[in-house]
């Protein structure tokens, strides 16, 4: 989702940069230039991942992840509706409708039924309808009123052929195959009417280049407006936009012109670091990831066969060795480890993840020999508790306030298509927990589970995570 609102976010911004800057300038070559660029620009940047260092840390905030509590939710739920099944197809049935539409508009001028001709070293198809002249990939339709004495008026078929010339077609393919697949962007057809505008100052300027007199091009224009068909993806003489053609005609180069083609690197730039995806990153990063690996065994589950309760045998473990680095250090205790964590610093705040082991039983939880398996992060729940500090944003949190300690549970079920539902949280700090909360669906987005199983079917799986910051 947050890629999808970085894209029309960025492509609003620049599209509107064009509109307010660009369009009356008579740089039409450039502005084609542009319009394309910003649209691949926008639809790129936001999958684009920088990795950089974050400012020397200069405060101390303590965040624990305590060891993940597995629950077998067995009991009955009614049926929900399903918003994502729903939004997935609203998208599908009208992305295959806007498909549709468009190989429709192709197949139509296919169809087009007329005697073709090859007319100065272009294909031209003479029309047995009266259609107003109009271009499209590599061919000129035009009605055969328009040949006289086998002459096409010059102006007209210049016009046209320049669309051809200039390749404008491909321009309209590649807006239009966009609009089918994100349609929900509305900047596309803004873009889509700048593209095309644009178009016809070129095609404008080819034929005035010939020095043909401008008001009686102009004449000629107005004298095709009665035409009233058109068809979509195509260039059509008579043009609606005629009022702005006609002031571009008499426009004066600006002398701003250089400026502002300059002026538009500065502003890329900025859309890049508003809009590009950002991940901070440290040399001990895997280290850390190694020394998580070789404490999982400890922060693992067992459950009682006997008694149908869950509970931790990390108080008979202990880790063997004592591993310092200036970055990073694990402390030898039976039911704790400290690990400093630098691989994700925030606004000047130095977060300590601290896991810790504790034994917790619960009414609804279930033998492990009646469960055929467990629900399943991808990666594992390491990854998961580690990819949750790392989302966790401490800087969120109010360190003068007299609370040193906050703490909260993360409650959520992972359903039977894998899928993370219902997060909750309850604790002792509403900011904590709503940070918390964000942190484990953006740990969860785009992932699916491996559901547990019972008897062979997928069941619901109730987890819980607690948490606690504190302010040292």
């Amino acid at each position: 989702m947050i890629y999808i609102l970085k894209i029309i976010l960025c492509s609003s911004l620049l599209i509107a940069l064009y509109f307010v800057f660009l369009e009356k300038e008579k740089m039409y070559r450039f502005n084609r230039f542009y319009l394309l660029f910003s649209v691949i620009f926008s639809y790129t940047v936001p999958f684009i991942t920088v990795t950089s260092k974050h400012p020397k840390p200069t405060g101390k905030v303590q965040t624990t992840l305590e060891a993940t509590t597995q629950v077998l939710d067995l009991t009955q739920h009614n049926e929900r509706f399903n918003w994502i099944s729903f939004i997935w197809i609203l998208y599908g049935i009208i992305t295959v409708i806007l498909l549709v539409k468009t190989i429709y508009s192709i197949v139509k001028i296919k169809k087009i039924k007329g005697k073709e001709i090859w007319y100065e070293n272009q294909k031209v198809v003479l029309t047995d309808e009266n259609i107003p002249a109009f271009s499209f990939w590599k061919t000129v339709y035009i009605g055969k009123i328009y040949l006289v004495d086998n002459k096409i008026d010059p102006r007209i078929f210049l016009h046209e052929k320049s669309h051809i010339d200039q390749k404008h077609s491909i321009d309209l393919l590649f807006i239009e195959v966009l609009k089918i697949f994100t349609w929900f962007n509305p900047s596309l057809y803004l873009y889509k009417k700048a593209v095309v505008i644009n178009h016809e100052f070129l095609a404008d300027e080819s034929v005035l280049d010939k020095k043909f007199n401008v008001k009686d091009y102009q004449h000629l224009i107005l004298d095709e407006i009665i035409s009233q068909k058109n068809y979509n993806l195509t260039h059509t003489f008579n043009f609606n936009n005629t009022k702005k053609r006609f002031i571009m005609m008499n426009t004066k180069k600006s002398k701003l012109t250089n400026f502002k083609k300059v002026a538009i690197a500065p502003v890329l730039l900025l859309a890049f670091g508003l809009f590009v995806q950002k991940t901070y990153a440290n040399p001990i990063e895997k280290i850390i990831e190694e020394t998580q690996n070789k404490t999982s065994e400890v922060l693992k589950n067992s459950f009682s066969e006997d008694t149908g309760k869950v509970f931790d045998d990390s108080e008979n473990k202990v880790l063997n060795q004592q591993i310092e680095t200036p970055a990073i250090r694990i402390e030898n205790t039976n039911s704790s480890r400290t690990v400093q964590d630098t691989v994700r610093p925030k606004e000047g705040k130095n977060t300590n993840l601290k896991e810790e082991t504790a034994a917790r039983n619960t009414e609804t939880a279930t033998p492990k020999d009646d469960v055929t398996s467990l629900p399943q992060y991808p990666g594992g729940f390491n990854a998961l508790r580690t990819k949750i500090s790392k989302l966790f944003d401490p800087s969120k949190m109010n360190t003068d306030k007299s609370k040193k300690f906050s703490r909260t549970e993360l409650t959520y079920t992972v359903d039977e298509t894998g899928n993370v539902i219902d997060v909750t949280a309850t604790g002792n700090d509403e900011i904590f927990n709503t940070e918390a909360i964000s942190a484990l669906k953006k740990a969860n987005e785009n992932v699916v589970w491996i559901p547990a199983e019972k008897d062979g079917k997928p069941v619901r799986y109730r987890m819980k995570i607690p948490l606690a910051m504190s302010f040292q």
